[in-house]
């Protein structure tokens, strides 16, 4: 059986997290779905979308090391696997630009004076 991109379907889940920015669920062919794919802030730029950004497989700790449980042994596929997971990334960003900030209380003093009574 081979995969390619057009069987695959992202969805996107942004976060409000100092380091996780969304979360990607993978769908291969409507019958498969891999929950887990993150969009991690980076302090390096990313070579091909030019952003303080990283993409995580799905994957777990052990001994101070991340093991990813999903592998794509096919490079170009998971290459074209990223770029539509930022590219769902960055559509699902643009609908909700305020999504990854931080809220924000503004407190504005007033004084007796500025009152009519």
């Amino acid at each position: 059986m081979t995969i390619t991109i057009d069987d695959i379907t992202v969805k996107i889940k942004l976060l409000k997290s100092e380091t996780i920015l969304a979360q990607a669920t993978i769908i291969l062919s409507d019958v498969w779905k891999e929950h887990g794919w993150k969009v991690l802030k980076s302090d390096r730029l990313h070579p091909k979308f030019q952003e303080y950004l990283w993409f995580q497989a799905p994957s777990y700790k052990f001994m101070g090391k991340y093991w990813e449980i999903v592998f794509i042994d096919d490079n170009k596929l998971y290459e074209a696997v990223i770029e539509k997971i930022y590219d769902a990334y960055c559509l699902a960003r643009s609908k909700n630009p305020t999504q990854n900030e931080k809220e924000e209380t503004i407190t504005e003093e007033v004084s007796l004076d500025d009152i009519d009574l």
